[in-house]
């Protein structure tokens, strides 16, 4: 299935690239909001791999990007606990989700 009618395109071939470009930008940006939604709907990353075509491993680095970076500003945020207390935080706060994908 094809989104993009190639007749639709502009015949100049740098308009034509410069539309499909839009449209990828836009596929990427819907792409990784239904990953987000996947996810927070309890899929695992396996299965998300499998729907883009990839491994669990690339779709976990291709799309947890932003996941990472709210991470690290958090611990950059909290940077008066200790290791141990940040490790107790991490997994109370990893429990909580677990939990909440269970009852669902």
């Amino acid at each position: 299935m094809s989104l993009i009618a190639p007749e639709r395109l502009p015949a100049n071939p740098i308009e034509a690239l410069q539309e499909l470009a839009r449209a990828a930008i836009e596929c990427d940006d819907l792409k990784r909001e239904h990953v987000a939604a996947a996810r927070a709907a309890g899929v695992t990353w396996e299965a998300i791999g499998n729907a883009l075509g990839i491994t669990r491993q690339s779709a976990w680095a291709l799309h947890s990007a932003e996941i990472r970076a709210d991470l690290a500003a958090n611990a950059a945020n909290n940077s008066d606990l200790s290791e141990e207390e940040a490790l107790e935080i991490a997994v109370e706060e990893v429990r909580a989700v677990r939990q909440a994908h269970r009852t669902r």
